[in-house]
């Protein structure tokens, strides 16, 4: 009996890294009634458990599982401290700080004077997810903000300031601290070790599962990241940022439609500087301007503009298209096909699909149909 279970824990732990949580589910169905009796105490497989009905996005199931591996393993020397930092996140508030504490000291005393690399990642990220806390849950407690800067600080220190994800922190907090000039930096330092970490895993000669994963994990943090660099109007980044992304999945719903949208506010800049040829927009002012320059409607565009309108266009039409093999009941799909078919209209409607299978395919897409734009009349 030990022995198939070990094996089916172990199959059912590969299933889950490749995507299958359905193939993993019923490996360890067999199993699941024996944790209210004979593995009512087994780590691994409560664990396993747990990492499969997250994958399926049942956190109803998991929770209860969660919370009762945390209970059998509170040192996480079985089976480590991932469920901590995990569990941690799911309460949130002052308990998920608890939670996350708790996984982060287990960490160091297993370390002792030295954190190995795996290591340090999880404190970091441990640490991060306790800013997001702050930010968010806590944001109204008494030294939020200090303890957020303490956080960051921590994780830098912990990182020797080579953390993509806690320089994307820095400047995420220092946004809403309205200090632009520093956020933007920060992106800038985080998407360089963003770059640094996507090289290395394209330079694996042998691609493991554990690369593979580690790759697909790059995809949620660089999506935040390029949302924070639209915000600050750094839209060459975001667009470097948006190209890695296909690379790790090109049909990244949400990728494709950030693409779009960055080609979408090129054009809405670029018009406000032809209206406004006295003002340079910074990521300093670019607050002040952006709700402007986004209400311009599309009127005497320059090349520039009609190519970049083009970009936006063929991208949101893949997009839509694509949301059609989703769910329909799916409220994050809807929402970004909404947003998608608003921003299409006012670039002419959606793009001729044969357009769409030649820039699918890499070829040029002809100007055939350009898209109309509105003459100024510089009279009124």
């Amino acid at each position: 009996m030990s022995a198939q279970l070990n094996e089916a824990i172990t199959q059912a732990k590969q299933l889950v890294l490749q995507n299958n949580a359905d193939a993993a589910l019923r490996v360890l169905k067999p199993f699941r009634k024996s944790m209210k009796g004979a593995n009512s105490s087994h780590i691994g497989l409560h664990q396993a458990f747990v990492e499969t009905y997250l994958e399926k996005g049942e956190l109803e199931k998991a929770y209860p599982l969660l919370v009762k591996s945390c209970e059998l393993d509170p040192q996480g020397e079985i089976g480590g401290s991932d469920k901590f930092f995990t569990l941690g996140q799911i309460v949130g508030g002052s308990d998920g700080l608890g939670l996350i504490t708790q996984g982060i000291e287990n960490l160091s005393r297993q370390a002792g004077d030295f954190l190995q690399q795996e290591q340090a990642e999880k404190v970091v990220a441990g640490l991060l997810s306790m800013v997001e806390i702050w930010m968010t849950d806590l944001c109204m407690e008494p030294g939020a903000e200090e303890q957020c800067e303490e956080l960051v600080s921590k994780a830098m220190e912990v990182s020797e300031e080579q953390s993509a994800e806690a320089w994307a922190s820095l400047g995420s907090m220092r946004i809403s601290q309205q200090r632009f000039p520093e956020a933007a930096e920060a992106f800038g330092r985080s998407w360089h070790f963003f770059q640094a970490k996507k090289t290395a895993f394209d330079n694996e000669e042998q691609q493991s599962s554990n690369v593979h994963v580690e790759f697909a994990n790059m995809l949620q943090p660089l999506l935040n990241l390029a949302k924070m660099c639209i915000e600050l109007g750094l839209y060459d980044m975001a667009l470097e940022i948006e190209a890695a992304i296909k690379d790790i999945d090109e049909d990244n719903l949400e990728g494709l439609y950030l693409e779009a949208f960055t080609h979408y506010l090129i054009c809405k800049l670029e018009l406000f500087k032809i209206q406004n040829p006295q003002v340079e927009v910074t990521p300093e002012n670019v607050f002040e301007f952006n709700q402007h320059f986004q209400e311009l409607p599309f009127a005497a565009a320059n090349d520039l503009i009609k190519e970049h309108a083009q970009e936006a266009r063929i991208l949101l039409t893949y997009m839509i298209k694509l949301a059609e093999n989703n769910d329909a009941n799916d409220e994050i799909v809807n929402e970004l096909v909404n947003g998608a078919t608003e921003v299409v209209s006012e670039l002419g409607g959606l793009a001729d699909i044969k357009d769409v299978i030649r820039y699918k395919k890499g070829e040029e897409v002809g100007d055939e149909e350009e898209i109309e734009f509105t003459e100024v009349d510089q009279a009124s």
